[in-house]
């Protein structure tokens, strides 16, 4: 094995198992799907269309309960402290019999000594903002149900952008396959990772090209390939929460430092908002054969064709600033050397603690059955 390259089915699967990591639940609420819908008395719940062409769902009872409901896994829950965040609004809100009877973010988390009860309740009007709690869950939990909804109360809920968080550092290599478009042989590379790589922690998942219509990279057009694709034919799904950005990559032909960018990312968020990274080459990326590392890029595989040649690929950290899940990542070429990328990771941080959650729980609703 090559120095520098780390390929190993062990490795494949601790990433496979870890790949509820931080993100245990992203719901956008663009459909119910996975949810059951727990109705007593007077109750609806629906989908509504938003603004900018997503949708939020809406609760309706009247002096009655409606809840939306789901299991939550149990290897990512289990033994950790879950955060729960989502955006809610409240209208018409008439409290029930009990001081739980109000709209609410709820957790149930049974164990053998009995049901605990974590929530953030709602007893008024409100507009859009974010309510969310944290709750330790124990490592004996056998079931942990969240609940979303009107409890034996009368008014309307409307609910948005839900993430359930652990506090467990995950790095969850991405399906590059939608952007992928050529074979390492296409660059004219004698040598090419493949499999799964690792870098400082970091896992990186290599296509296989006998499995993805003959793609394992993508490749952009700079100067000298004029008739390769300016931009990525289809954005990166990504649908999770990320702390860091990592991109293996490097250019081809390469010639040392430039003033223009060769490539420009995007991260697309939940929300509408973007990120950008400007890749320079000379800084943020260097040559496919870069044997030194550059100030934000640090060669990750070494490899030699048959000619002895030394072939690199490098690792470039992109850092974001968002409490918004990331929805996708596209790039696109700009000036200079073709980018060639072939594969990106995001990590997650822990995220830091909100206030506890109020567990009193009297006439909480109980598990999902």
């Amino acid at each position: 094995m090559k120095a520098g390259a780390i390929i190993s089915a062990g490795l494949v699967a601790a990433v496979a198992a870890s790949a509820s990591g931080e993100t245990v639940l992203f719901c956008p609420f663009d459909s119910l799907a996975g949810w059951a819908v727990r109705s007593v008395g007077t109750g609806s719940a629906a989908l509504v269309p938003r603004p900018d062409q997503t949708h939020h769902a809406r609760l309706a009872a009247t002096r009655g309960t409606v809840l939306l409901s789901r299991l939550l896994p149990l290897d990512a829950v289990r033994g950790r402290r879950v955060t729960v965040r989502c955006l809610v609004r409240a209208e018409g809100i008439a409290r029930g019999p009990q001081a739980v009877s109000v709209p609410k973010v709820h957790l149930a988390v049974r164990t053998p000594r009995g049901i605990r009860h974590h929530a953030a309740r709602l007893d008024a009007n409100c507009d859009w903002h974010a309510e969310g709690f944290t709750a330790e869950v124990p490592a004996d939990a056998d079931r942990v149900v969240i609940n979303l909804g009107m409890e034996s109360c009368t008014g309307t809920m409307e609910l948005s952008r839900l993430i359930v968080l652990n506090d467990r550092k995950a790095a969850v290599p991405l399906d590059l396959s939608p952007a992928a478009n050529a074979a390492h042989e296409q660059l004219g590379l004698g040598a090419f990772p493949k499999g799964t790589i690792e870098w400082q922690g970091v896992p990186f998942h290599i296509l296989d090209a006998d499995r993805h219509e003959g793609r394992d990279c993508l490749r952009l057009k700079g100067t000298g390939h004029a008739d390769w694709p300016a931009s990525t034919s289809a954005p990166v799904r990504v649908g999770r929460g990320a702390s860091s950005i990592y991109i293996l990559h490097g250019v081809l032909g390469g010639g040392g430092k430039s003033p223009s960018p060769c490539a420009l990312w995007t991260a697309r968020f939940v929300g509408g908002q973007t990120a950008g990274l400007s890749v320079f080459e000379g800084r943020q990326v260097g040559a496919i054969g870069q044997t030194r590392d550059l100030p934000e890029w640090k060669v990750a595989w070494r490899g030699r064709d048959e000619a002895g040649r030394e072939i690199t690929f490098g690792v470039t950290q992109w850092t974001l600033y968002s409490d918004a899940p990331l929805l996708e990542l596209s790039c696109a070429a700009y000036q200079g050397s073709p980018p060639v990328v072939l594969a990106v990771t995001i990590v997650e941080e822990p995220p830091a603690p909100p206030p506890e959650a109020d567990d009193e729980g009297a006439g909480d609703s109980e598990v999902l059955e």
